[in-house]
């Protein structure tokens, strides 16, 4: 028994800390940057001087922004303005149509009407619904690109005199996204994947199949990484993380069909409330089954697990891409948050006390975080450099 408490109190100075920021489109992102100003509130670390990250899909680009040394408290600033230029740099369009692909597209238009016209003519069945499988030949292999987050990440990085590179970083990234032809994820940022710029690489983790076009790189097609699965919690612990911080934004709703706010059944509004239910249920799913998995597979690591609760209709009310929502989510995300940690205080403080962590009550934080007082962005980025250097002089004093 002394020599397990031996080991134990030897993991807690060297515990390896790693954030997780799952997939959620641009909804998700925003709520992800919510819980990371509630946790700056009550941690004694600042959440962008963990030792590892891991992004997937809109999780992709917050990462990005935490690894290259912007604070929570800058990134909340952002989203909840009504700037046109966030960080200092004019946002490029995250939606962009790319007119010339579908145009190469309808070129295809009369060879696939003829041969469905032949296969009509030969007996072989045809109907309209045959035919219209047949016309969904022509469509692109996603209706936007998402070249506009590569852009505006590359000139952000030029902005702040970084190298839109993964050595360039100021810790460990790692950004998922899924090999379309093979199947596999893929984690840039990882050995033989670190070439690709940083930019480029959270493009193609966000490229949500049927919305987005797979983005190419190095002569393969990659999609959004959360196809694979939901979180990757598995590659920090891979990368010697002992807790791991996951922020998993999309969870199915709790809905009562009796006495619910939303007052009847889901599919009486719509396809899109049914295929957003599909979809977090499938993702939820796979992150119950994963964290199962990784109980047992590695007892020793802690997760600690930060999502909306299964009532949480606001969350539910805005789809995946709802980025004029972003104040009311990020607000809302980050006292929904700091109730959830103090809801299970007791819990959350005794696995983050055992990896050195103290956490500070959350019913003393603000009930909204206060604005930088600056607003130049070279106030604001110093603002970010002096929050890290408090943190780990903190650390250093317990």
């Amino acid at each position: 028994m002394g020599k397990v408490r031996k080991g134990r109190r030897a993991r807690r100075k060297k515990s390896r800390v790693a954030l997780v920021c799952a997939g959620g489109g641009v909804t998700g992102g925003v709520y992800e940057i919510g819980c990371l100003r509630a946790l700056e509130e009550v941690l004694d670390r600042s959440v962008t001087d963990l030792d590892l990250y891991v992004g997937i899909s809109g999780g992709a680009f917050v990462s990005a922004l935490l690894a290259s040394g912007v604070s929570p408290r800058e990134m909340y600033d952002e989203v909840t303005s009504s700037t046109r230029a966030p960080f200092g740099v004019t946002a490029a369009p995250l939606y962009r149509l790319g007119p010339l692909e579908f145009l190469k597209r309808s070129l295809r238009a009369p060879a696939v009407l003829s041969r469905a016209l032949m296969t009509a003519l030969r007996g072989e069945g045809r109907n309209l619904a045959d035919l219209a499988w047949s016309l969904f030949e022509l469509l692109p292999p996603g209706l936007l690109d998402t070249s506009g987050i590569q852009e505006y990440l590359h000139d952000f990085f030029k902005s702040r005199g970084r190298a839109d590179r993964f050595d360039a970083l100021d810790h460990d990234l790692y950004v998922v996204a899924v090999d379309l032809d093979s199947g596999e994820a893929v984690a840039f940022g990882d050995q033989g994947h670190r070439e690709v710029p940083v930019s480029r690489a959270v493009a193609a983790s966000a490229a949500l199949p049927g919305l987005y076009r797979p983005v190419r790189i190095g002569g393969r097609d990659y999609v959004d990484g959360g196809v694979k699965k939901t979180a990757h919690i598995n590659l920090a612990i891979r990368h010697g993380a002992d807790l791991v911080i996951c922020i998993n934004p999309l969870v199915p709703i709790l809905n009562d069909t009796e006495r619910g706010a939303l007052r009847g059944h889901l599919s009486n509004r719509g396809v899109t409330f049914v295929l957003d239910q599909v979809l977090r249920i499938m993702l939820h799913g796979r992150m119950a089954y994963g964290l199962e998995r990784y109980a047992a597979e590695h007892p020793e690591v802690d997760i600690l697990l930060i999502e909306p609760p299964r009532d949480d209709l606001r969350m539910f009310s805005y789809n995946l891409m709802k980025y004029s929502a972003r104040r009311i989510v990020a607000q809302h995300a980050y006292r929904s948050t700091l109730a959830t940690l103090a809801a299970d205080k007791g819990r959350v403080t005794r696995m983050l006390r055992r990896h050195g962590l103290r956490l500070r009550d959350p019913a003393q934080a603000p009930s909204l975080p206060e604005a930088h007082p600056y607003l130049s962005t070279v106030a604001k980025t110093l603002g970010s450099s002096l929050d890290r250097l408090e943190g780990r002089l903190s650390r250093r004093r317990t």
